[in-house]
């Protein structure tokens, strides 16, 4: 066997490690958001209360603003459910559909963003805590964004 071979057969390995990587962290994601959005869409008031409840005990005395208004909710909860499939579809084939993966990074980027301007202005942890997950998301979309434009070819046809 030729140095060449030796040399495709461990980038054929390698790229094989990084898109199960990759598919396992966008199928990490999808999960993840569609548990968060259903403990939001089922128990928004709860949730937000012990959210606040941990903020509290990390010296965060501020609680969420009290709100009867459920648009933003059904808003919130429709965005934690494009998210989940953008995730999803995207670890399906993610070289195919690697395009998908910088609208999740967008999207986690606009939520990091309001959400720690929210904190600025009214120092609830609620919006800190999701400033620092979602731009946490943002740098691991990025990565996985990266990571599969390394991969290769798509797996389906042109």
């Amino acid at each position: 066997m030729s140095a060449t071979t030796r040399s495709a057969r461990l980038d054929v390995s390698s790229g094989e490690k990084t898109e199960r990587f990759v598919v396992l962290g966008l199928r990490l994601m999808a999960i993840g958001f569609a548990i968060t959005g259903f403990f939001f869409i089922a128990w928004p008031d709860g949730t937000l209360a012990r959210l606040t409840e941990l903020g509290g005990h990390l010296g965060f005395d501020t609680p969420v603003p009290k709100t009867d208004q459920r648009l933003w909710l059904s808003l919130g909860f429709a965005y934690m459910v494009v998210i989940t499939f953008l995730a999803w579809i995207a670890s399906t084939d993610p070289v195919r559909y690697r395009p998908m993966i910088l609208a999740l990074a967008a999207g986690k980027a606009a939520s990091s963003i309001t959400s720690l301007i929210f904190f600025i202005q009214d120092d609830v942890f609620v919006y800190l805590l999701n400033g620092v997950v979602d731009g946490s998301l943002v740098f691991a979309s990025l990565l996985l964004w990266s990571l599969a434009g390394r991969i290769g070819f798509s797996a389906a046809p042109p």
